[in-house]
């Protein structure tokens, strides 16, 4: 990711990235005078007269797809042309507040409606394109609507701001596809964005859980029989981002396999994912139906009580292989060896690899050191063909870790937040000791001079104070990952998050401390420490008073 703004650039699938010249170098495998020369035959180009465009075109685009959003909306609600729209959505079961709550529209079945519409509010035939809502014909110039005679279903960015669009067809014909989606623009990525997160983000972490479905159409009717802890990718496998971001608001993740095969080898490929972040992963079984939709439709209940019913993923794989292979005979131990050993190499975490190790090993009666061998080979052919010295290893990060870098990135990016910020965390709270000496040195800076406040924050003379050189790219990196993430968010949308954030961070911090003062505890009574016991009693007390404050 670049961003042109602050002149750096991250990579966040190998964490490479520097400022513009090593961006060069990489990209054009060249050296750095090379690099410099090719730069300045590139100088006349105004870079920085391009940067309010860039940033009024993102903001026309994201309105673009709300006028569109609203548009398609109102044409479902009231028009003649869209009844066989709101007759297929009643026989789905879905319901006028439904279709409010989720803004369902209907696109018009003729070439040019929405782009008619669009542009009598002032928007040219390329913005519309650009956006994704128009296609260029292929002989002559011009436009068209992409999306015609369906059902859209608007996709919203994680603060609820239409950035993309799915239409369904209501026609029973094999040849039409069934979705069509908005392609990949400025303002969506498909490989970012979990339909409904919008409005499951509050609910996931309040269940601590989020439910995991396929189709959008499984989200909604979900949402709207009461599991509203829900979200959807869109027909994909889930992508490594999209963990990343779901990590933010629970650990936990339970996942609906369709029954079709493309739908479990989707799904299973993101449950590969997910095991390698060290998610806790558990599969609904559908009681009936191919998917959550058809569930739902036959009994609501169906779908709450399996999701309460729901495996843990590893119990799950153990109780398919038990089915599938006779577990008695020496090919069946094989083939059951040779699925579930596949699996096992994915866990993140060295712990759990052993405990399921053992659990195979007990249950195909075969030592577990054979396994372990085996194991080894398996783990050995998941590395990439590169030579050894090239290799990183996958880091995998805690949610604690995941959200401390969300809150410095926060507070890099939207310099007003940097006093809440520092008012209300402190170094201690963060556990990373990367982490940890970026945000002390920014609190250094901060607080040092009264030209560093928040509204005169200059991150570039911030970076320049840096000690330590990886500090600096860790802070390049986390201004590139607000602008990655919460591209689209206000000052309020900016505040909750950061208050969110804040105050999981705090509750992490005081829960570590009351488990250290029990252990202290537990000591000064085994030799009766009277004193002790007391002043750690008010000290344990003081912070059961801080997390009550945080709700």
């Amino acid at each position: 990711m670049v961003s042109r703004d602050k002149q750096i650039w991250h990579c966040f699938g190998c964490s490479e990235g520097g400022d513009i010249f090593s961006f060069v170098q990489k990209i054009e495998g060249l050296d750095f005078p090379a690099a410099l020369r090719l730069l300045a035959q590139k100088a006349g180009v105004k870079l920085v007269a391009q940067d309010p465009q860039l940033v009024s075109q993102h903001n026309r685009l994201l309105d673009i797809c709300q006028l569109a959003t609203d548009f398609w909306h109102k044409v479902l609600l009231e028009l003649p042309q869209a009844l066989t729209a709101r007759k297929y959505l009643a026989e789905r079961r879905v319901k006028e507040e439904t279709i409010d709550e989720f803004k369902l529209g209907y696109a018009p079945e003729s070439w040019d409606t929405t782009l008619n519409f669009l542009k009598s509010r002032k928007y040219t035939e390329n913005e519309i394109f650009l956006a994704g809502l128009a296609v260029k014909k292929d002989r002559g110039e011009g436009f068209y609507d992409r999306f015609r005679d369906r059902i859209i279903f608007p996709i919203n960015s994680v603060v609820g701001n239409p950035v993309g669009f799915s239409a369904r067809t209501m026609k029973k014909d094999e040849k039409e596809a069934k979705y069509i989606n908005t392609p990949q623009t400025t303002i969506y990525n498909k490989s970012l964005i979990l339909y409904n997160l919008d409005k499951a983000k509050v609910e996931i972490k309040k269940q601590g859980v989020a439910v995991l479905v396929e189709g959008q159409m499984d989200a909604l009717t979900s949402f709207q029989a009461g599991v509203k802890n829900v979200v959807a990718t869109s027909g994909t496998a889930l992508t490594r981002d999209q963990i990343t971001i779901l990590k933010r608001y629970s650990d936990n993740l339970a996942i609906a396999f369709d029954t079709d095969a493309a739908g479990e080898s989707a799904s299973r490929r993101g449950i590969d994912l997910a095991l390698e972040q060290e998610m806790n992963v558990k599969v609904i079984t559908l009681p009936f139906g191919k998917d959550p939709d058809e569930c739902i439709k036959h009994n609501p209940q169906d779908w709450v009580e399996a999701i309460k019913g729901a495996k843990e993923i590893m119990v799950y794989y153990f109780d398919q292989v038990a089915k599938k292979f006779d577990l008695n005979s020496a090919g069946g131990k094989k083939k059951a060896a040779q699925v579930l050993l596949n699996v096992i190499a994915k866990l993140g975490n060295k712990i759990e690899q052993t405990h399921w190790l053992q659990k195979l090993a007990d249950r195909i009666n075969v030592s577990e050191q054979v396994l372990r061998d085996i194991l080894s080979t398996v783990a050995g052919g998941r590395v990439q063909s590169k030579p050894e010295a090239e290799l990183k290893p996958a880091v995998i990060k805690s949610r604690p870790y995941l959200l401390a870098e969300q809150a410095l990135a926060l507070g890099l990016k939207f310099n007003q937040q940097l006093p809440y910020l520092i008012d209300n965390l402190t170094v201690e709270m963060i556990a990373a000791l990367p982490l940890q000496q970026l945000y002390r040195e920014l609190i250094i800076y901060y607080t040092d001079d009264i030209t560093n406040i928040a509204d005169d924050f200059d991150y570039t003379r911030f970076k320049s104070k840096l000690i330590d050189k990886n500090s600096a790219s860790l802070a390049d990196s986390l201004v590139l990952l607000a602008e990655k993430d919460f591209f689209d968010f206000d000052s309020d949308s900016v505040r909750e998050e950061m208050i969110t954030i804040v105050n999981f961070l705090k509750r992490e911090y005081y829960s570590g401390q009351l488990q250290t003062i029990q252990n202290q505890i537990r000591q000064a009574e085994q030799t009766q420490n009277l004193d002790a016991i007391a002043t750690l009693s008010e000290e344990f007390n003081n912070i059961i008073s801080r997390l009550n404050l945080l709700g």
